[in-house]
């Protein structure tokens, strides 16, 4: 067991949403905030930094967005479920575009590829998290 779901299975309230779908979002969005930050360290770095301003700027709105959302997740006490399912909708969206983004750079950046795939699970897990939510 993961300490995301150790924390969320000795939580004294009842979850509103499925345990798993909901650690795993939670993971996934940690998992890619810290890639996107190291994915836009990495473009800082390279040599055709310019080419990679947007990408850089994708990078570190898709890791806020990201830290803010496993944050949101992770505080279950007082669940709005709308809240909850614009918060996902638009982690969903940012991890879209930064995958999308990352995705033209991937052929010559390693950590382009890496942060697409990152992007896209968390991608994943939000619109499973949000199915769910219905």
């Amino acid at each position: 067991m993961t300490s995301v779901k150790d924390m969320l299975s000795t939580h004294p309230a009842p979850g509103a949403v499925d345990e798993e779908a909901l650690a795993r979002c939670i993971e996934e969005c940690v998992a890619c905030a810290q890639t996107c930050t190291a994915c836009a360290d990495a473009c800082l770095s390279e040599d055709m930094v310019a080419e990679l301003a947007t990408c850089v700027r994708t990078d570190l709105d898709c890791a806020d967005l990201c830290n803010v959302t496993a944050a949101v997740l992770t505080r279950r006490t007082g669940f709005d479920p709308d809240v909850t399912r614009a918060l996902l909708r638009a982690c969903a969206a940012v991890c879209r575009a930064c995958a999308k983004e990352c995705e033209s750079h991937a052929d010559r950046h390693e950590h382009c590829r890496i942060c697409a795939e990152a992007c896209r699970r968390c991608e994943q897990a939000c619109d499973d998290l949000l199915a769910l939510l219905g």
